[in-house]
């Protein structure tokens, strides 16, 4: 009877253990009952934290008004944020009572997280690209200041349509499977190979390529910053929000994407790993590590750049005479 259920297509998802994820991917044989009760205790805890962070940045973006390029990517980042937080509601739901949203729910809430998911890499990707040019070519982006509207706008429906693009097929292969407890929400795929190639263009296009190009950008802006004539409070601040940023996506993602890729390593039967029980815990922590990247942006952003500190009534005072002056450094285009 185990066997029948292990070679069965698909009956684990991203959002709970309770089962069985593609007998050969991840097979958790002795089951604790901890595992959904920590992910919803965690994801709720999360959506408490990132839907006021990131609400009260839109919010200061409408008074402040979108002035720079950067304003817009910081607009389409924390909308990508905020499209994953919601989506983890139903999967909150999902982890304690099973899935009660039906196949229409299914299909659209999973194609939702990863559309927050693939949109917050790339726009991610695309801001800090932005920054880079702005502080390491100045006089270029200078010259172009006066284009930055066609390019914000250009550059960011190419990210939307890879994002939208990339997450649609989490749509078309997600489906609702009944077992004697619950109702699930999984991805059926129609085969190995069509799950394998999606988790290594994830892995790929979604966390190794934007983490290159994050860990080059900010290095050469840090070097920049650091010999600048900037005054050195400033200098100091400009290169801790530059260290929080690396660090903080380096801690969220790198786990979760070693974890996938060993997990997929081990279902090609490579011989090293062919022994190698997969554990619930470490699958929760990395799990959640991830999950928790939506609220990173609002924290740092919150912490670090003036525009959004001073709306704070507890830190308007404090910070009256303080000016953090790499966005006035930087022809007002490379808050962080």
């Amino acid at each position: 009877m185990h066997q029948e259920i292990v070679q069965e297509d698909l009956n684990f998802s991203y959002y709970n253990m309770d089962y069985v994820y593609d007998g050969r991917l991840i097979t958790l044989e002795d089951h604790l009952s901890y595992g959904p009760v920590i992910c919803a205790v965690c994801y709720i805890i999360i959506i408490c934290i990132s839907l006021p962070g990131n609400c009260f940045l839109l919010w200061v973006l409408k008074n402040e008004g979108l002035k720079s390029a950067a304003d817009w990517f910081l607009l389409y980042l924390t909308a990508s944020d905020l499209i994953f937080t919601l989506m983890l509601i139903p999967w909150s739901i999902d982890n304690i009572c099973g899935w009660v949203f039906g196949e229409l729910g299914c299909k659209l809430f999973n194609w939702g997280i990863f559309l927050g998911l693939y949109s917050y890499m790339t726009f991610l990707t695309v801001t800090t690209v932005h920054r880079y040019v702005v502080i390491v070519h100045p006089v270029f982006a200078t010259s172009a200041a006066n284009r930055f509207r066609l390019y914000t706008h250009v550059s960011s429906s190419i990210a939307w349509l890879i994002s939208i693009g990339f997450s649609l097929p989490e749509a078309f292969y997600s489906a609702t499977v009944h077992n004697p407890d619950m109702v699930l929400c999984v991805l059926k795929y129609d085969s190995q190979f069509t799950e394998t190639l999606g988790y290594f263009l994830q892995i790929i296009l979604f966390f190794m390529l934007p983490f290159m190009v994050i860990a080059f950008c900010y290095a050469r802006m840090g070097f920049i910053i650091h010999k600048s004539h900037m005054a050195s409070r400033d200098r100091h601040n400009a290169e801790c929000i530059i260290f929080c940023v690396v660090v903080g996506f380096f801690i969220c993602w790198t786990p979760y994407n070693i974890f996938l890729f060993l997990v997929v390593l081990k279902s090609l039967d490579v011989p090293a790993l062919t022994a190698w029980e997969i554990s619930e815990m470490v699958y929760v922590i990395c799990h959640i590590l991830a999950f928790s990247h939506c609220c990173v942006n609002p924290l740092i952003q919150i912490l670090g750049g003036k525009k959004f500190r001073r709306y704070l009534s507890w830190s308007s005072r404090r910070y009256t005479r303080h000016t953090f002056s790499t966005q006035s450094s930087f022809s007002g285009q490379t808050h962080l």
